[in-house]
Protein backbone atom coordinates (compact mmCIF):
# COMPACT_ATOMS: atom_id res chain seq x y z
CA UNK A 1 0.00 0.00 0.00
CA UNK A 2 2.87 2.38 0.87
CA UNK A 3 4.54 1.59 -2.45
CA UNK A 4 1.29 2.30 -4.28
CA UNK A 5 0.90 5.61 -2.44
CA UNK A 6 4.43 6.65 -3.36
CA UNK A 7 3.78 5.77 -7.00
CA UNK A 8 0.61 7.87 -7.01
CA UNK A 9 2.41 10.85 -5.47
CA UNK A 10 5.20 10.54 -8.03
CA UNK A 11 2.63 10.44 -10.83
CA UNK A 12 0.90 13.58 -9.59
CA UNK A 13 4.23 15.36 -9.28
CA UNK A 14 4.97 14.53 -12.93
CA UNK A 15 1.55 15.76 -13.98
CA UNK A 16 2.04 19.00 -12.07
CA UNK A 17 5.50 19.41 -13.54
CA UNK A 18 4.13 19.26 -17.10
CA UNK A 19 0.86 21.03 -16.29
CA UNK A 20 1.43 23.66 -18.98
CA UNK A 21 1.54 21.02 -21.73
CA UNK A 22 -1.61 19.36 -20.41
CA UNK A 23 -3.26 22.78 -20.38
CA UNK A 24 -2.42 23.32 -24.06
CA UNK A 25 -3.93 20.01 -25.14
CA UNK A 26 -6.96 20.20 -22.84
CA UNK A 27 -9.22 22.09 -25.34
CA UNK A 28 -9.23 19.08 -27.64
CA UNK A 29 -10.29 16.68 -24.89
CA UNK A 30 -12.92 19.11 -23.61
CA UNK A 31 -14.38 19.56 -27.09
CA UNK A 32 -14.30 15.82 -27.70
CA UNK A 33 -16.03 15.13 -24.39
CA UNK A 34 -18.80 17.66 -25.09
CA UNK A 35 -19.36 17.09 -28.82
CA UNK A 36 -18.14 13.51 -29.22
CA UNK A 37 -18.27 11.34 -26.12
CA UNK A 38 -21.40 12.82 -24.54
CA UNK A 39 -23.59 12.50 -27.70
CA UNK A 40 -22.32 8.95 -28.16
CA UNK A 41 -23.27 7.92 -24.64
CA UNK A 42 -26.53 9.87 -24.72
CA UNK A 43 -27.49 8.14 -27.96
CA UNK A 44 -26.84 4.77 -26.33
CA UNK A 45 -29.10 5.84 -23.45
CA UNK A 46 -31.79 6.94 -25.90
CA UNK A 47 -31.74 3.60 -27.73
CA UNK A 48 -33.58 2.15 -24.70
CA UNK A 49 -36.01 5.05 -24.53
CA UNK A 50 -39.01 6.41 -26.37
CA UNK A 51 -38.43 10.14 -26.88
CA UNK A 52 -39.72 12.75 -29.29
CA UNK A 53 -37.43 15.54 -28.12
CA UNK A 54 -40.23 17.45 -26.34
CA UNK A 55 -41.78 15.18 -23.74
CA UNK A 56 -39.79 13.35 -21.04
CA UNK A 57 -38.18 10.09 -22.29
CA UNK A 58 -39.96 6.85 -21.41
CA UNK A 59 -37.95 3.70 -20.76
CA UNK A 60 -38.97 0.89 -23.14
CA UNK A 61 -36.02 -1.49 -22.72
CA UNK A 62 -35.28 -3.53 -25.86
CA UNK A 63 -38.60 -2.68 -27.51
CA UNK A 64 -36.92 -0.37 -30.03
CA UNK A 65 -34.58 -3.14 -31.16
CA UNK A 66 -37.43 -5.66 -31.39
CA UNK A 67 -39.47 -3.23 -33.49
CA UNK A 68 -36.46 -2.52 -35.69
CA UNK A 69 -36.15 -6.12 -36.88
CA UNK A 70 -39.79 -6.11 -38.00
CA UNK A 71 -39.49 -2.77 -39.81
CA UNK A 72 -39.70 -3.36 -43.58
CA UNK A 73 -38.42 0.13 -44.37
CA UNK A 74 -35.30 -0.55 -42.29
CA UNK A 75 -34.44 -3.60 -44.38
CA UNK A 76 -35.34 -1.77 -47.58
CA UNK A 77 -32.92 1.00 -46.65
CA UNK A 78 -30.20 -1.53 -45.85
CA UNK A 79 -30.77 -3.33 -49.15
CA UNK A 80 -30.62 -0.07 -51.10
CA UNK A 81 -27.40 0.79 -49.27
CA UNK A 82 -25.85 -2.56 -50.22
CA UNK A 83 -26.95 -2.23 -53.86
CA UNK A 84 -25.66 1.33 -54.21
CA UNK A 85 -22.36 0.32 -52.60
CA UNK A 86 -21.98 -2.67 -54.92
CA UNK A 87 -22.65 -0.41 -57.91
CA UNK A 88 -20.20 2.38 -57.18
CA UNK A 89 -17.37 1.02 -55.00
CA UNK A 90 -15.76 -1.41 -57.54
CA UNK A 91 -15.61 1.09 -60.44
CA UNK A 92 -14.52 3.84 -58.04
CA UNK A 93 -11.62 1.69 -56.83
CA UNK A 94 -10.72 0.75 -60.40
CA UNK A 95 -10.59 4.33 -61.66
CA UNK A 96 -8.85 5.55 -58.51
CA UNK A 97 -6.11 2.96 -58.94
CA UNK A 98 -5.71 3.74 -62.65
CA UNK A 99 -5.51 7.49 -62.02
CA UNK A 100 -3.09 6.95 -59.12
CA UNK A 101 -0.73 4.98 -61.35
CA UNK A 102 -0.94 7.53 -64.15
CA UNK A 103 -0.42 10.51 -61.84
CA UNK A 104 2.47 8.73 -60.11
CA UNK A 105 4.43 8.58 -63.35
CA UNK A 106 7.46 10.83 -63.44
CA UNK A 107 7.06 11.21 -67.20
CA UNK A 108 3.78 13.06 -66.81
CA UNK A 109 4.10 16.83 -66.85
CA UNK A 110 1.89 19.06 -64.72
CA UNK A 111 1.17 16.16 -62.38
CA UNK A 112 0.12 18.52 -59.59
CA UNK A 113 -2.46 20.19 -61.81
CA UNK A 114 -3.99 16.88 -62.86
CA UNK A 115 -4.04 15.63 -59.27
CA UNK A 116 -5.97 18.70 -58.20
CA UNK A 117 -8.37 18.23 -61.11
CA UNK A 118 -9.15 14.63 -60.17
CA UNK A 119 -9.47 15.50 -56.47
CA UNK A 120 -11.65 18.57 -57.04
CA UNK A 121 -15.07 16.80 -57.21
CA UNK A 122 -14.88 15.58 -53.59
CA UNK A 123 -14.51 19.13 -52.25
CA UNK A 124 -17.10 20.67 -54.56
CA UNK A 125 -20.27 21.77 -52.68
CA UNK A 126 -23.03 19.20 -52.95
CA UNK A 127 -25.59 21.82 -54.00
CA UNK A 128 -23.49 22.68 -57.06
CA UNK A 129 -23.07 19.00 -57.88
CA UNK A 130 -26.82 18.40 -57.57
CA UNK A 131 -27.63 21.22 -59.97
CA UNK A 132 -25.11 19.99 -62.54
CA UNK A 133 -26.19 16.37 -62.36
CA UNK A 134 -29.88 17.31 -62.43
CA UNK A 135 -29.18 18.98 -65.76
CA UNK A 136 -27.19 15.98 -66.97
CA UNK A 137 -30.00 13.59 -65.95
CA UNK A 138 -32.82 15.68 -67.46
CA UNK A 139 -35.14 13.54 -69.58
CA UNK A 140 -35.71 16.19 -72.23
CA UNK A 141 -32.52 18.25 -72.38
CA UNK A 142 -29.96 16.27 -70.37
CA UNK A 143 -26.53 15.57 -71.84
CA UNK A 144 -26.78 11.85 -71.11
CA UNK A 145 -30.05 11.40 -72.99
CA UNK A 146 -28.87 13.75 -75.75
CA UNK A 147 -25.81 11.52 -76.22
CA UNK A 148 -28.00 8.42 -76.38
CA UNK A 149 -30.17 10.06 -79.02
CA UNK A 150 -27.06 11.00 -81.00
CA UNK A 151 -25.94 7.36 -80.94
CA UNK A 152 -29.29 6.07 -82.17
CA UNK A 153 -27.93 5.26 -85.60
CA UNK A 154 -25.32 2.92 -84.17
CA UNK A 155 -27.89 0.55 -82.67
CA UNK A 156 -30.55 -1.44 -84.53
CA UNK A 157 -34.17 -1.40 -83.49
CA UNK A 158 -35.16 2.23 -83.88
CA UNK A 159 -34.58 5.30 -81.71
CA UNK A 160 -33.43 4.94 -78.12
CA UNK A 161 -35.99 6.14 -75.61
CA UNK A 162 -34.82 8.77 -73.09
CA UNK A 163 -33.91 7.28 -69.74
CA UNK A 164 -35.81 8.66 -66.71
CA UNK A 165 -32.69 8.74 -64.54
CA UNK A 166 -34.28 10.33 -61.46
CA UNK A 167 -37.93 9.51 -62.09
CA UNK A 168 -37.63 5.73 -62.37
CA UNK A 169 -37.26 3.27 -59.50
CA UNK A 170 -35.09 1.08 -61.72
CA UNK A 171 -32.65 3.91 -62.56
CA UNK A 172 -32.56 5.96 -59.36
CA UNK A 173 -29.87 3.87 -57.64
CA UNK A 174 -27.80 3.81 -60.84
CA UNK A 175 -28.03 7.61 -61.05
CA UNK A 176 -26.81 8.00 -57.47
CA UNK A 177 -24.01 5.48 -58.09
CA UNK A 178 -22.73 7.38 -61.14
CA UNK A 179 -22.59 10.57 -59.07
CA UNK A 180 -20.72 8.78 -56.27
CA UNK A 181 -18.13 7.35 -58.65
CA UNK A 182 -17.50 10.82 -60.06
CA UNK A 183 -17.35 12.49 -56.65
CA UNK A 184 -15.23 10.08 -54.59
CA UNK A 185 -12.78 8.64 -57.12
CA UNK A 186 -10.40 11.54 -56.48
CA UNK A 187 -10.42 10.98 -52.72
CA UNK A 188 -9.44 7.34 -53.08
CA UNK A 189 -6.95 8.27 -55.80
CA UNK A 190 -5.05 10.45 -53.31
CA UNK A 191 -4.93 7.60 -50.78
CA UNK A 192 -3.76 5.10 -53.39
CA UNK A 193 -1.23 7.59 -54.72
CA UNK A 194 0.23 7.85 -51.22
CA UNK A 195 0.34 4.05 -51.06
CA UNK A 196 2.18 3.83 -54.39
CA UNK A 197 4.71 6.44 -53.33
CA UNK A 198 5.37 4.43 -50.17
CA UNK A 199 6.61 1.43 -52.18
CA UNK A 200 10.40 1.40 -52.44
CA UNK A 201 11.87 1.61 -55.94
CA UNK A 202 14.32 -1.13 -54.94
CA UNK A 203 11.63 -3.75 -55.45
CA UNK A 204 10.98 -2.64 -59.03
CA UNK A 205 14.67 -2.33 -59.85
CA UNK A 206 15.33 -5.86 -58.60
CA UNK A 207 12.36 -7.18 -60.58
CA UNK A 208 13.56 -5.46 -63.77
CA UNK A 209 16.98 -7.03 -63.34
CA UNK A 210 15.29 -10.43 -63.00
CA UNK A 211 13.43 -9.77 -66.26
CA UNK A 212 9.93 -9.19 -64.85
CA UNK A 213 7.48 -7.54 -67.22
CA UNK A 214 5.38 -4.50 -66.35
CA UNK A 215 2.36 -6.73 -65.71
CA UNK A 216 4.39 -9.07 -63.49
CA UNK A 217 5.69 -6.12 -61.46
CA UNK A 218 2.12 -4.90 -61.04
CA UNK A 219 0.83 -8.34 -60.06
CA UNK A 220 3.59 -9.43 -57.70
CA UNK A 221 4.85 -6.13 -56.24
CA UNK A 222 2.36 -3.29 -56.54
CA UNK A 223 -0.87 -5.08 -55.73
CA UNK A 224 0.42 -7.06 -52.71
CA UNK A 225 2.14 -4.01 -51.19
CA UNK A 226 -0.94 -1.88 -51.80
CA UNK A 227 -3.11 -4.22 -49.75
CA UNK A 228 -3.05 -2.06 -46.55
CA UNK A 229 -4.12 0.95 -48.63
CA UNK A 230 -6.90 -1.03 -50.29
CA UNK A 231 -8.10 -2.19 -46.87
CA UNK A 232 -8.16 1.36 -45.53
CA UNK A 233 -10.04 2.60 -48.61
CA UNK A 234 -12.46 -0.31 -48.26
CA UNK A 235 -13.25 0.49 -44.62
CA UNK A 236 -13.69 4.19 -45.38
CA UNK A 237 -15.95 3.32 -48.33
CA UNK A 238 -17.99 0.99 -46.12
CA UNK A 239 -18.54 3.68 -43.51
CA UNK A 240 -19.20 6.33 -46.16
CA UNK A 241 -21.73 4.15 -47.98
CA UNK A 242 -23.70 3.24 -44.86
CA UNK A 243 -23.92 6.79 -43.52
CA UNK A 244 -24.10 8.59 -46.87
CA UNK A 245 -26.73 11.32 -46.79
CA UNK A 246 -25.99 14.43 -48.86
CA UNK A 247 -25.94 12.80 -52.26
CA UNK A 248 -29.20 10.90 -51.87
CA UNK A 249 -31.03 13.71 -50.08
CA UNK A 250 -30.17 16.35 -52.64
CA UNK A 251 -30.54 14.23 -55.77
CA UNK A 252 -33.56 11.98 -55.16
CA UNK A 253 -34.80 12.55 -51.57
CA UNK A 254 -34.91 8.75 -51.41
CA UNK A 255 -37.38 8.42 -54.26
CA UNK A 256 -39.17 7.56 -56.35
CA UNK A 257 -40.96 5.92 -53.46
CA UNK A 258 -38.24 4.33 -51.36
CA UNK A 259 -36.17 3.06 -54.30
CA UNK A 260 -33.06 5.07 -53.38
CA UNK A 261 -33.59 5.50 -49.63
CA UNK A 262 -30.35 4.41 -48.02
CA UNK A 263 -29.64 3.95 -44.33
CA UNK A 264 -28.31 7.48 -43.81
CA UNK A 265 -31.47 9.05 -45.18
CA UNK A 266 -33.63 6.54 -43.31
CA UNK A 267 -31.91 7.51 -40.06
CA UNK A 268 -32.36 11.22 -40.80
CA UNK A 269 -36.07 10.76 -41.48
CA UNK A 270 -36.57 8.81 -38.25
CA UNK A 271 -34.84 11.38 -36.08
CA UNK A 272 -35.59 14.75 -37.65
CA UNK A 273 -38.79 14.14 -39.63
CA UNK A 274 -40.64 11.65 -37.41
CA UNK A 275 -38.95 12.78 -34.15
CA UNK A 276 -38.40 9.17 -33.04
CA UNK A 277 -35.01 9.79 -31.46
CA UNK A 278 -34.95 6.64 -29.35
CA UNK A 279 -35.85 4.40 -32.26
CA UNK A 280 -33.31 6.16 -34.49
CA UNK A 281 -30.61 5.63 -31.85
CA UNK A 282 -31.35 1.91 -31.68
CA UNK A 283 -31.11 1.68 -35.48
CA UNK A 284 -27.84 3.63 -35.48
CA UNK A 285 -26.23 1.39 -32.86
CA UNK A 286 -27.43 -1.80 -34.52
CA UNK A 287 -25.90 -0.85 -37.86
CA UNK A 288 -22.78 0.58 -36.17
CA UNK A 289 -22.12 -2.83 -34.59
CA UNK A 290 -22.56 -4.49 -38.00
CA UNK A 291 -20.16 -2.00 -39.59
CA UNK A 292 -17.64 -2.61 -36.81
CA UNK A 293 -17.76 -6.37 -37.37
CA UNK A 294 -17.40 -5.98 -41.14
CA UNK A 295 -14.47 -3.63 -40.60
CA UNK A 296 -12.74 -6.27 -38.48
CA UNK A 297 -13.29 -8.79 -41.27
CA UNK A 298 -11.81 -6.43 -43.85
CA UNK A 299 -8.84 -5.72 -41.57
CA UNK A 300 -7.78 -9.36 -41.86
CA UNK A 301 -6.51 -8.57 -45.36
CA UNK A 302 -4.44 -5.56 -44.37
CA UNK A 303 -1.10 -7.37 -44.15
CA UNK A 304 0.81 -7.55 -47.46
CA UNK A 305 1.00 -10.99 -48.99
CA UNK A 306 4.79 -10.72 -49.25
CA UNK A 307 5.26 -10.74 -45.44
Amino acid sequence: MAHRGEHKQRLWREVWRYRHFYLFISPFFLMFAVFGLYPLLFSLYLSFMKWDGLTPPVRVGFENFATLFSDELFFTALWNTVVIGAMYVPPMFFFAFIFANILNSRRLRLRGLFRVGVFMPCITPMVVIAIVFSLLYSVRAGLFNYTLQALTGLFPGGPIQPIPWLESEAWSKISVSILLVWRWTGYNMVLMLAGLQGISEDYYEAAIIDGASRWQRMLHITLPLMRPTFVFCGIMSLIGTVYMFDEVFVMTQGGPGTSSTNFGLYLFNLAFMDFRFGYASSAAYTVAIAVFVLSLVILKWRRPATD
